[in-house]
């Protein structure tokens, strides 16, 4: 985007990198670097670093000659430099060194022509010529030239040639003299050395003298004109020492001078304009002796101070015209600007927050100032300027922090309204001064609301919270006003919200920030805009972002960072005539163009960065005048532009790979580079070779066969790439402008990286016999493992077929059984009665206890067995007893520590006291080894097992916790499940877990499983252990 009128200067020097601040030669390759010759070094910029190359420049300059080095890049794009040796050296581009050619150790300027061919200018052997060869050896003299050639340029077929005496015109084709320019023809000779040459559009060409001043010649005339003939704006000072002379692209033209800076010519109306360096502003050129002029390809003019480094001007990078304290003389002071408006006279009034009032006249360059120390008939009563209002009569009201309003009429004097009792006007704080469609004068007060008030009757009507009803209620704290198309007024309260004043049925409208409802974002307004087009109150809020209230459908909008606004403080809504809206922050300036409808999102631009323009504006100061032009004030000054003139800027960057590094070292690059294997760990850097304002300019970049998409890299030239595989690379990299304006076509480098040596056709065919001995081994492994398969099921058969048996001998062994107690209870009964006989023999008595004996025997046997299937059909009777419960848990869960250690299990043991707790150890020992055995079984290596008992009343509670793979909320429900599964191919959780649930249900507890997270199971078991619980 081009700046509007003013013209600022930029800086390069050694506070940026610059080897020293001598700028003696400026020139730019076609690839875009900038090259810059100084007294020590020659500097290869390209917008972010120094490359400097070791050579030292003269910089011998003086009332009436220079001596200064040279850098010169030709059509061919070959870099040449003429250090203080006066010998000629261009740049290999192979091994990025500079070498000597012997044909001149007197060298000054060295300039080739269309034809290719070369011409060198010496400081006192002449002028050579050399055809275009790789040696360019045996170079001719041309015309016996004795003087000192300063300048060389070219005119159709002609070279012109500066010199002591005279310009000289040599053609190009037969190299002979065919013109000396040496006299005006009303003056005479000139009697100065020629120090430069320019041509215009026009094929005029200029010539700067050292001491002499500019002067010209139209075509092929036989003499020079002076340039008191042409129609300029400025005359130029006939001794002018002229330096350095450039047209640019637009047909202007630039001189350079020795201790008088910098002047400007525009060819096409001769407006001159006289540039001077000031170093109390930083927007000036910063140094009055202008050694070099150079427009580089953006169109950017750099020039070489001879102690400044380098001066710039970027027509596009500016986008607003400031003033600030460094641009006004010492008894005028910008700074906290509150208030801004202009007049009829095109006067602009700045209202500051304690310096007082300023008035600028453009037309005279000039200020006055007002403020409470002025003369008594023009003395404010307060410096704090709050507000600021030109009416139609040339009175400017201005209201004021501490003392209330006051008004300045055209001959200078200023009524105070807060001294005149006839006023009847309390208010001391006025925050603004509106005048409605009907052309009353409303003030907006710190303390007294809302006043009415004509200068010569006073105040008119009030409203504030004193005089408030039901149906009319005014804050006393009104910072902003604005009228709607029907004529009511909308007020901005300072912390209250908004409030709709319809002065016709004088009743108002409060609206306020309602959480969780359509409102205001935030009820500190700061500024206000009324739509007509559309009937959209917009609203300026301070945190709040921008509001939009749309009066037709009484629903509020808001806009805010979320949405691409640079802040959410809005001092300043205004429009500029094409649908835009223009907003001041403390973030800069913002445009914003709503969409077609409220639903669809808004065009936002934020100017936050840019050259000339501050970041952080101020409450109440911006004003629109009647040409279209916007005025903000910020705490540094105010700024102004016309919205129409704002353009962008469309030259695209020209992107250059910079730079590469390899494992952290520098590495050369060239064309189609191979690396190898191990360096495959490497970084980019990159420039856009934008100059003007390069923390703005914008990266993306890619590595093809390696990068799917472009990688945003923001204002970073910097690409980094670690343990690439071997193959083929082209690295690419695009970049835009600081307005955004994308280059599209990548600088580009291809690359490949070598295969290792274990990846080569002999290492290949290696692997690929490993690869067929593997394959057999595999199937000698798969068939042996077939047949120990075929075995493990022949056993697996056989066990099943035992474990049949088994259960059915059991089931028969416990019919049996219950057969077996009948019999033996009769056979029992006999007995017992025949050794109770008192008669029985001896042996008899014997032979009857034996089978007593047998009998008991078989009766025991049968109870066991029946007891064995009452355990297998759950019919057990639990066997309470009082104990220390915590020492038996503990040496439950320590028999698991061995267990932990061969996995590598984090196992920790959370024990409370349980002592005189009642419980049967038994299933305790079950629940808990069952537990533990499960979260054990199913805990990966590495994991962690929690094992936690806590008291709760008469109750204690067994957490079990273990880290788990794979498990979901669906499979916790059939974990119970007697030989329950996780997939076919998991181990079965047999019949532990069940038992344990059987086992806490005959004990009248609770037991339940969960996961913690995605990745860790939790089993949780309460348990009475009171007497009166069993």
């Amino acid at each position: 985007m081009s700046a509007q009128n003013q013209v600022s200067f930029g800086q390069l020097s050694i506070k940026d990198g610059l080897s020293q601040n001598c700028g003696i030669a400026i020139a730019q390759d076609s690839t875009g670097y900038l090259w810059i010759a100084t007294q020590d070094g020659l500097n290869k910029y390209d917008g972010n670093d120094f490359a400097v190359y070791p050579f030292i420049f003269d910089d011998i300059t003086r009332p009436s000659y220079s001596h200064l080095g040279k850098v010169y890049v030709d059509r061919q794009n070959q870099v040449w430099c003429i250090p203080s040796t006066r010998i000629l050296n261009k740049l290999n581009t192979e091994t990025g060194e500079f070498e000597a050619l012997s044909l001149t150790a007197d060298a000054n300027v060295i300039f080739q022509d269309n034809l290719m061919n070369y011409w060198i200018g010496n400081h006192s052997s002449g002028l050579l010529f050399a055809k275009m060869n790789d040696t360019l050896s045996a170079p001719q003299n041309i015309g016996n030239i004795k003087e000192t050639i300063y300048a060389l340029n070219q005119l159709d077929r002609s070279l012109l040639v500066a010199t002591d005496e005279a310009v000289l015109s040599i053609d190009l084709h037969n190299r002979q003299i065919t013109d000396t320019l040496n006299a005006t023809l009303h003056e005479g000779v000139i009697g100065k050395k020629f120090s430069s040459i320019a041509i215009d559009a026009y094929s005029r060409q200029w010539f700067g003298t050292f001491g002499g001043g500019l002067f010209f010649r139209n075509g092929q005339e036989k003499f020079l004109s002076d340039t008191v003939e042409l129609p300029m704006s400025m005359p130029l000072p006939p001794d002018l020492n002229i330096l350095s002379l450039l047209v640019d692209s637009k047909n202007r033209l630039w001189i350079g001078t020795y201790g008088q800076g910098l002047y400007l010519i525009d060819l096409e109306t001769y407006e001159t304009t006289h540039f001077m360096a000031d170093k109390y502003n930083p927007k000036a050129i910063h140094y009055n002796d202008i050694l070099d002029i150079f427009e580089d390809y953006t169109g950017t003019i750099w020039f070489g101070t001879d102690g400044a480094g380098l001066s710039y001007y970027d027509e596009y990078l500016e986008k607003f015209n400031s003033i600030t304290n460094y641009q006004v003389p010492q008894n005028i002071n910008v700074e906290v600007v509150r208030a801004i408006t202009t007049d009829a006279d095109a006067s602009v009034w700045i209202g500051t927050s304690g310096k007082g009032l300023m008035q600028y006249i453009p037309d005279t360059n000039s200020w006055v100032k007002f403020s409470t120390q002025g003369l008594p008939n023009a003395r404010l009563l307060s410096d704090r300027i709050m507000s600021l209002y030109a009416d139609g009569e040339d009175d400017l009201w201005i209201g004021t922090q501490g003392g209330g309003l006051s008004i300045l009429d055209k001959k200078g004097n200023i009524k105070n309204f807060l001294d005149d009792t006839d006023s009847e006007l309390e208010a001391i704080t006025i925050w603004d001064i509106f005048e409605d469609s009907q052309k009353r004068n409303w003030l907006a007060t710190r303390e007294k609301g809302l006043i009415e008030f004509k200068k010569n009757k006073g105040s008119i009507r009030v409203y504030n919270e004193r005089n408030s009803t039901d149906n009319l209620k005014i804050n006393d704290n009104i910072r902003v006003i604005t009228e709607d198309g029907k004529g009511n007024l909308w007020l901005g309260t300072d912390s209250d919200g908004l409030i709709h004043l319809n002065l016709t049925e004088n009743k108002s409208t409060s609206y306020k920030f309602l959480e969780d409802k359509n409102s205001l974002s935030n009820n500190m307004i700061k500024s206000l805009y009324f739509s007509k087009e559309d009937n959209v109150l917009w609203i300026g809020t301070y945190g709040g972002g921008l509001n939009a209230y749309d009066i037709d459908k009484n629903h509020f909008y808001a806009y805010t960072e979320k949405d691409g606004l640079a802040n959410n403080v809005i001092y300043a809504v205004l429009p500029d005539g094409q649908g835009n809206l223009w907003l001041s922050s403390n973030s800069g300036i913002t445009k914003f163009k709503p969409g077609k409808s409220f639903i669809n999102p808004p065009a936002i631009t934020n100017y936050n960065n840019y050259e000339g323009l501050a970041t952080e504006f101020n409450t109440g100061a911006y004003h629109l005048d009647d040409r279209g032009y916007l005025y903000f004030g910020g705490l540094e000054g105010y700024y102004w532009f016309k919205p129409s003139h704002i353009k962008e800027n469309n030259q695209l960057p020209k992107t250059a790979i910079t730079g590469m590094q390899v494992a952290n070292n520098a590495y050369q690059m060239r064309p189609n580079m191979t690396l190898r294997h191990n360096q495959n760990t490497f970084s980019f850097t990159f420039s856009s070779l934008q100059f003007s304002l390069p923390e703005k300019n914008q990266y993306r970049y890619r590595l093809k066969n390696y990068d799917d998409e472009w990688i945003e890299a923001g204002n970073s030239n910097f690409a980094r790439y670690s343990h690439l595989s071997p193959g083929d690379y082209e690295f690419q990299v695009i970049s835009s402008n600081y307005d955004g304006v994308w280059n599209p076509e990548p600088a580009t480098f291809a690359f490949t990286i070598r295969q290792p040596w274990y990846f080569t056709t002999f290492a290949r065919a290696m692997y690929l016999l490993l690869f067929l001995i593997g394959i057999y081994g595999v199937y000698r492994y798969l068939k042996w493992r077939w047949r120990m398969k075929i075995n493990l099921q022949l056993k697996e058969e056989e066990a099943l077929r035992l474990k049949r048996l088994d259960s059915f001998k059991s089931k028969l062994y416990a019919d049996i059984s219950h057969e077996f107690r009948t019999p033996l209870t009769l056979i029992s009964g006999p007995i017992d009665a025949k050794l109770g006989d008192a008669g029985l023999t001896d042996a008899d008595y014997a032979n009857f206890s034996m089978i007593k004996r047998n009998t008991n025997r078989l009766m025991a046997l049968v109870d066991q067995l029946l007891h064995s299937a009452k355990l297998e059909k759950g019919k057990l009777n639990l066997k309470v007893s009082e104990g220390e419960l915590s020492l038996f848990l503990g040496m439950l869960a320590s028999s698991f520590q061995y267990r932990s250690e061969q996995k590598k299990i984090d196992y920790t043991i959370d024990l409370d006291q349980l002592s005189k707790s009642w419980y049967d150890e038994d299933a305790i020992e079950k629940i808990v080894t069952n537990l533990l055995t499960n979260a054990f079984k199913y805990c990966p290596e590495g994991g962690r097992v929690y094992f936690g008992v806590k008291r709760r009343k008469d109750h204690v509670h067994l957490s079990v916790k273990n880290s788990v793979e794979n498990w979901t909320e669906q499979n916790l429900d059939r974990m119970f499940n007697r030989f329950y599964q996780l997939d076919e191919y998991a181990d079965g959780i047999g019949v532990g877990l069940s038992l344990v649930k059987e086992l806490v249900k005959l004990y009248k507890g609770e037991v339940t499983v969960n996961l913690d997270g995605a990745s860790v199971i939790h089993f949780q078991v309460q348990l009475p252990i009171s007497r009166h619980s069993f």
